[in-house]
């Protein structure tokens, strides 16, 4: 992997769950754990065991082990959500592709039935929003805009233009 294809880490919360997880591994029971180690020594070569493991602990800390968010983020709305097939990947690409910017740029994505939000560093948001709102993506009129929070509990309310595809004005 080439310095440029570096993952975004947050090294020393990588380092402290690997520290954790061979913590809980001294308190497992040795002999279970040994059958698993035999299948896992007669299938997987030697020279693959260690991306092995990395693969699988990089899969299990999506979901667990936080990666490096930019300093300062705002939340957007995007019309678009899973009812058109849409994955944070696919955002993602949206979003770098036709705003400009960079994947360090991006925070947290949730993705519900209808519309999603994505998590931008404050300094390009206004940039994502003139470049991508009232664009079309999968036959779709999209609306970009800033999400509106809901009272204290940290949800956000759905602008009322976003469900007619409307670009709601600034």
């Amino acid at each position: 992997m080439s310095p440029k294809n570096t993952p975004d880490l947050d090294l020393s919360a990588f380092q402290a769950s690997l520290e954790d997880l061979i913590k809980k591994i001294k308190e497992e029971d040795p002999s279970e754990l040994d059958a698993y180690r035999k299948v896992f020594r007669r299938t997987v070569p030697f020279f693959l065991r260690s991306y092995i493991a990395a693969y699988l602990f990089r899969n299990q800390s999506h979901r667990s082990f936080p990666r490096r968010r930019p300093a300062q983020v705002v939340t957007l709305f995007v019309s678009i959500g899973k009812n058109r097939r849409v994955f944070p990947r696919d955002l993602i690409l949206f979003l770098v592709n036709g705003a400009g910017i960079g994947k360090a740029d991006l925070g947290d994505i949730k993705i519900l039935d209808s519309y999603s939000f994505v998590e931008v560093q404050e300094d390009v948001a206004s940039q994502v929003i003139e470049k991508l709102n009232g664009t079309t993506y999968r036959g779709k009129r999209i609306v970009i805009n800033f999400a509106k929070k809901r009272g204290n509990e940290g949800t956000y309310d759905v602008p009322d233009s976003a469900e007619d595809g409307q670009p709601l004005s600034l």
